[in-house]
């Protein structure tokens, strides 16, 4: 993330049109943003539309406006969004997903920085930075024809690559203080903090929906904490963890044989304690996600008391 920031610094300083990939929910808005307050078009609108919420046969006129009269409906003119960026930055999310047709009309504004509203014969001057974004794999949508090479070509000038949640779980910690701090201080609430219980069932999480998802579960969580109090397990909410994690195998159908499971390689191990130690905590931490980190009913399902599987825990 740091390498990125860096990046983000350096290209927002460049006049090169700049794609944004990434899958879902891993802050490419953001740094759509970060791109534009770092650059010298700060003090200009930033306009973002997504090109998948917006029904086809009107994208045209949303993005370059409409003469009156243009179509059934258009009483009076109305200016598109490229005309509320002048001078700024224009961002279109979810760019794989724009029509073929439109696409042809963007790649011509931006070789000749001029426009015409729907409807109008009108030539109007286009001054913006141009960051698209897309979750899509853009090869494949070049390939069957969906999106056009050249578009791509001149979209790729500068090209951003957003990292998932996954694959760098050691900010998941950050990221959780800087939500609940965000939600204190929104809502007037207090909030402790987190317990480490709860950190350990978000790192058994793959997150699909990268750091959006985790902001929805903190959010959740911090909305079923007392003031004053901090985020336990079973405040995280067994209903969230479930829609991500199959139920965890019952303690009869543990396979001490399975290395995938105990998690290390039974040929190395030269501690059996510590092997059986970290054994009886993957058994318990898989049971707390079957149970929503509900330590009483995960002791009960393990036949231990529950002031027991507190402190394995």
């Amino acid at each position: 993330m740091r390498d990125l920031r860096k990046k983000v610094v350096t290209g927002a300083q460049l006049p090169l049109n700049v794609l944004i990939c990434g899958d879902t929910g891993t802050g490419k808005e953001l740094v759509a943003k970060a791109l534009h307050e770092l650059s010298d078009r700060k003090s200009k609108p930033f306009i973002a539309i997504n090109c998948a919420a917006i029904p086809e046969n009107l994208l045209e006129s949303e993005l370059f406006g409409h003469a009156k009269g243009a179509f059934s409906g258009a009483e009076r003119a109305k200016k598109g969004l490229v005309a509320d960026a002048q001078g700024g930055t224009l961002f279109l999310d979810e760019i794989g997903d724009m029509p073929i047709a439109l696409q042809a009309k963007l790649l011509r504004v931006l070789e000749t920085r001029a426009y015409r509203a729907v409807g109008s014969n009108q030539e109007i001057s286009a001054d913006f930075r141009l960051v698209a974004a897309t979750h899509v794999a853009m090869k494949e949508r070049i390939d069957t024809g969906a999106f056009r090479r050249d578009l791509f070509y001149r979209l790729n000038q500068f090209p951003v690559f957003m990292p998932s949640l996954d694959s760098r779980k050691e900010d998941i910690p950050h990221l959780v203080r800087h939500f609940v701090e965000e939600y204190n201080a929104n809502l007037g609430t207090h909030i402790a903090g987190v317990q480490y219980g709860a950190f350990d069932l978000l790192d058994q999480m793959t997150f699909p929906g990268n750091v959006r998802e985790l902001r929805n579960i903190i959010e959740y969580a911090c909305a079923m904490t007392a003031p004053g109090e901090q985020i336990s397990a079973d405040d995280i909410g067994g209903t969230v963890l479930q829609q991500h994690h199959a139920l965890a195998v019952n303690s009869d159908d543990v396979n001490v044989d399975s290395e995938s499971y105990i998690g290390m390689d039974i040929t190395d191990i030269d501690n059996l304690k510590a092997a059986v130690r970290h054994f009886e905590s993957r058994v318990i931490r898989y049971r707390l996600l079957r149970f929503g980190g509900d330590r009483s009913k995960a002791a009960e399902s393990l036949g231990l008391p529950k002031r027991t599987l507190q402190i394995s825990a």
